[in-house]
């Protein structure tokens, strides 16, 4: 072992002694002396044990079947095996609400994360399978193992797949984790696998099909009543899934829009746990989320009404379960805290480890708690704490908890395996979201013929909109949903049934005259939510059917965003144009003064258009209006089309450069014309004169480079001198591409970045950056690591080459030896308000801490709490432990762009890629040539380059110290030329 090894885990050693404590290190306590530490916020609660060890151990999942017995999934061979858990079946005998007896149901199972009841049996996630699990004779034991999936990858045991739950489509969804995998059936070729990757995914009960679908939750996932999934991450509470797999099929444009972070932007994502601060051996955060898992939205009856529809998850680090209630915001949510400075459920007990929270039979709400010593997981820890530790201390312990309003009565658990078809029909309106689930369940099971004409009787009649909501689905799942039924769900008074009936009418292969009218008329719908539905519900209806609806719907005094999100995103190409003429016809405001964000909607839809007939159509819109008359809607709609792939994967300036077309070129210089003063104007808002610069560069190329050039001074804002520094790259003009790195010295970090970017989008101004990083202009530890990946990765060999001599000769250094050269940093006293500097500058683009930055690498909120030597460590060596979710990927298309960032999102239609500060850019499968994991972190070695031991003690104490305050005075210092 090197000397600096030891040096290092001596110093972790010795901030892990530090943050000891005699309460935690006191033992486990007794599950009443374990109740007896909990505390609940709302004292009308009540916190009631229903299983402890011995019955349990080491529970990480539950779910109940038909007669309210309890299947647990127990991953006692956590965290590094041998493979030994368990699925446990408890049975309340008595029916007083604790659990009396337990058999172990089955074993020997590969770390089983996940339960799920399903025709009298479970489905179990125990990666790299997904099992099926049933006792047939009686006994309380699995006689009949299935391997039902394969082919989940085994990653870290915390970060499998996981987290299976019934659809109210009647699908079981799961939870990537954020390890992927190539899914198939057992002897299956792998040429059949779904690839998992980036994506959670979902099949259905009788296995016949499977699906990757957008998300990739880490630990849980969940719906609320009317079935919108959530998923979970640990960093982020709860993101909402705003699009269902089956509307991203048929709209794979939407694919990045998918999944939205619905958080409190006000909330820095604090936690206020009541227990000793936990002891960490390296990187654990305990002010902030850290170890975030197990959500789910509470759908019971015993917590009373204002916690029905909130999400609960817990925090296992700091011993808590943190809530969140959901309010509404158009087609999705803000999620806001529901207590202030305090925890919904805390605990003194350091042991108490909430890993999972579900409702239950009796509409209470339940906490799986692990119940063990440590929660960390080795892999995580550095080599040199791994050694002498019982990772497993308290393996044999385990509590099931139950919260419940203190002053009602316990409710009955149901036996609905006795019951028949009207009562299972009749259950429906049950107020228990779980009761609801399983009758539906039962239903789908049994698939009875007399149930189909009780379903239609109560979608059509039930006073309860969630009966009627269920029966919908119900009915669809056994193929006995009529015309009727979903006429009547488009016209229901409740407006997220009519957003469900939007989803079936989408489905339906066939519309009677009657059913398009009634699609048709939703336009007028009061509801934004069902109006953002209607836009993707109408394939089917004949082209001029569509566009009206769409125009309509985009002009709305109310539409907003969404609207537009939604209008943009089911406009196939085909009708792209006809959409744009037909919304500008008659509305000379969206061409003359557009609203920033409509001139958006027209760019971003303009950048759709591919056919040769759209692009003469829109030149033509342009050369018929006066040059003084060519206004910012123009210039938007222009911008969109110069960043489409036109036919034959050519650029608009290489199809302005075959056209002979007088008019056309007559429009395009007006147009840059109208351009260039936009551009210039200081005063002109910020997102026209960006899109003023992306006409510019349609011009004359030394008129346009000239102007272009001039944008990337620091006076101008930044989004100017990114939006400048592409089109010059694109321009694939080798003199402008020389002058804009000759500027290198004079850039801020941000378009240094920008610029390095935009010279790989076209080989003469890679070609260019190839040779400043030759001649010293430019320094390749500047560069992050996809970019110099994709330096080796252009198509022109000699220059590959090039690239690939020069990485080599500028190699970073060993990382052991630069950390030994900046030990100094870690006991050197640093100037913090320096230190909040550095990190704006070098960390914000890529990092969110307290509100601010971006979410591209981790989320740095509860940085403080990790000692010095290792957050030296995590700067310099950033890629010794990188995990898939942070690793740099490299597209390169075939028009022969090189593109770098994040794998944010993936299907089989597109490709995701987050860049700094946050930008995400897709594209079209049919575009890549070549998709590559760099197998290194976003963020760059070499950062001992730009910062001296000094720099490192300043940047150290600000982490240390973390403050939002201290971030935003120092923007502010910087704006104001300080």
């Amino acid at each position: 072992m090197s000397r600096l090894t030891l040096t290092l885990g001596g110093l972790l050693l010795a901030a892990w002694a530090a943050a000891a404590d005699e309460p935690a290190a006191r033992g486990p306590l007794s599950p009443d002396d374990e109740r007896a530490a909990l505390r609940l916020a709302d004292g009308e609660l009540a916190v009631e044990l229903a299983a402890a060890e011995p019955l349990v151990d080491s529970p990480v999942a539950v779910a109940w079947d038909a007669d309210g017995r309890m299947y647990v999934a127990e991953m006692s061979d956590y965290p590094i095996g041998p493979a030994g858990g368990r699925v446990r079946l408890l049975t309340d005998r008595d029916g007083d609400g604790r659990y009396d007896d337990a058999t172990v149901f089955a074993d020997k199972l590969n770390f089983p994360n996940s339960v799920l009841c399903w025709q009298g049996g479970v489905f179990v996630t125990a990666t790299p399978d997904l099992l099926f699990l049933k006792d047939t004779d009686g006994d309380g034991r699995a006689d009949e193992r299935q391997i039902v999936w394969t082919g989940f990858a085994e990653g870290n045991q915390q970060l499998r797949a996981n987290g299976l739950v019934w659809g109210l489509d009647n699908w079981i969804y799961g939870a990537n984790g954020r390890s992927d995998g190539e899914i198939r059936r057992p002897g299956e070729p792998t040429s059949e696998a779904v690839s998992i990757r980036t994506r959670d995914f979902r099949f259905s009960p009788d296995a016949q099909r499977f699906e990757a679908i957008a998300g990739q939750s880490q630990f849980g996932q969940t719906h609320d009543d009317w079935g919108r999934r959530f998923l979970s991450w640990n960093t982020i509470a709860i993101r909402h899934a705003l699009l269902d797999p089956s509307t991203l099929a048929a709209h794979p444009r939407l694919m990045s829009a998918a999944i939205r972070d619905i958080a409190d932007p006000a909330d820095p994502g604090r936690v206020y746990p009541i227990s000793p601060r936990p002891k960490t051996f390296n990187r654990e955060a305990t002010d902030y989320y850290n170890a975030l898992c197990g959500l789910s939205i509470y759908r019971g009856d015993s917590l009373g009404e204002s916690y029905h529809g909130n999400a609960f998850v817990g925090e296992s680090l700091t011993n808590l379960v943190h809530r969140r209630v959901l309010k509404p915001d158009g087609p999705t949510f803000v999620s806001c805290r529901g207590e202030v400075e305090s925890e919904f459920l805390s605990s003194t007990d350091s042991w108490f480890h909430p890993v999972n929270t579900a409702t239950g039979p009796d509409g209470a709400l339940y906490v799986v708690d692990f119940y063990r010593r440590w929660v960390e997981h080795p892999q995580f820890v550095a080599p040199a704490l791994r050694g002498g530790v019982d990772w497993r201390e308290g393996e044999r312990h385990g509590r099931i908890w139950r919260i419940r309003r203190a002053a009602e009565a316990k409710a009955k658990v149901p036996r609905l395996t006795e019951a028949g078809t009207a009562d299972l029909v009749a259950d429906l309106a049950h107020a228990n979201g779980w009761r609801r689930d399983t009758a539906q369940r039962l239903l789908i099971e049994r698939a009875e013929p007399n149930s189909v004409g009780l379903l239609r009787e109560t979608a059509l009649k039930s006073q309860n909109d969630l009966a009627r909501l269920h029966a919908l689905w119900t009915l669809e799942g056994l193929n006995g949903l009529d015309e009727t039924t979903v006429l009547a769900a488009i016209a229901d008074r409740r407006p997220e049934l009519r957003e469900q009936a939007m989803l079936l009418a989408a489905v339906r292969p066939r519309r009677s005259a009657q059913l398009k009218a009634a699609i048709l008329a939703m336009s007028d719908d009061p509801s934004l939510a069902v109006r953002f539905r209607l836009a993707l519900s109408l394939d089917g209806l004949a082209d001029d059917e569509k566009l009206a609806v769409w125009v309509k719907l985009a002009r709305q005094p109310d539409a907003d965003p969404w609207l537009w999100l939604s209008v943009s995103g089911a406009l196939d190409d085909r009708l792209s144009w006809p959409f744009l003429a037909h919304l500008v016809e008659g509305e000379p405001r969206w061409l003359a003064a557009p609203a920033p964000q409509q001139a958006a909607f027209l760019r971003q839809t303009a950048a759709t258009l591919h056919a040769d007939e759209d692009v003469v159509a829109l030149l033509s819109l342009l050369a018929s209006a006066a040059p003084k008359d060519i206004g910012p809607g123009h210039l938007a709609m222009l911008a969109g089309l110069s960043q489409a792939t036109l036919a034959e994967n050519r650029s608009l300036r290489q199809w302005l450069a075959g056209s002979t077309a007088s008019n056309v070129m007559q429009a395009i210089r007006a147009a840059v014309d109208a351009a260039r003063r936009v551009a210039t104007d200081e005063e002109a808002n910020v997102f026209e004169r960006c899109d003023a610069i992306r006409v510019v560069g349609l011009g004359d190329q030394a008129q346009a480079a000239s102007i272009l050039l001039g944008l990337l001074r620091p006076q101008q804002s930044q989004e100017v001198q990114s939006a400048a520094a592409t089109v010059v790259g694109q321009m694939a003009d080798a003199d402008a591409a020389r002058q804009m790195l000759a500027g290198w010295n004079t850039y801020t970090a941000a378009t240094r970045r920008a610029v390095a970017g935009a010279a790989l989008r076209s080989a003469a101004a890679t070609g260019i950056l190839v040779e400043a990083l030759e001649e010293g202009e430019v320094s390749v530890m500047e560069l992050d690591p996809a970019l110099r990946d994709a330096l080796a990765s252009v198509r022109d060999a000699a220059l590959a080459e090039r690239a690939k001599k020069i990485l080599l000769a500028a190699a970073p250094a060993d990382r052991q030896e630069v950390l030994g050269k900046y030990q100094a940093a870690i006991t050197r006293s640093g100037d913090r308000r320096r230190g909040a500097n550095l990190f704006r500058q070098n960390c914000l683009t890529c990092h969110a801490l307290q509100g601010l930055g971006h979410r591209v690498g981790a989320d740095l909120s509860g940085i403080s709490a990790r000692p010095r030597a290792t957050l030296l460590e995590d700067v310099l060596d950033p890629s010794r432990q990188v995990t898939p979710n942070f690793m740099s990927y490299t597209v390169v298309t075939g028009a022969g762009q090189i593109l770098t960032g994040l794998l944010a999102a993936e299907s089989a239609q597109a490709v995701t890629l987050r860049r700094a500060d946050g930008i995400e850019e897709t594209v079209p499968r049919g575009r890549i040539e070549q998709l590559r994991a760099s197998g290194k972190s976003l963020m760059p070695d070499g950062f001992e380059q730009k910062f001296d031991v000094a720099d490192m003690a300043d940047l150290l104490e600000f982490l240390a110290q973390p403050s939002r305050e201290l971030l935003e005075s120092a923007a502010k210092a910087v704006d104001a030329g300080m």
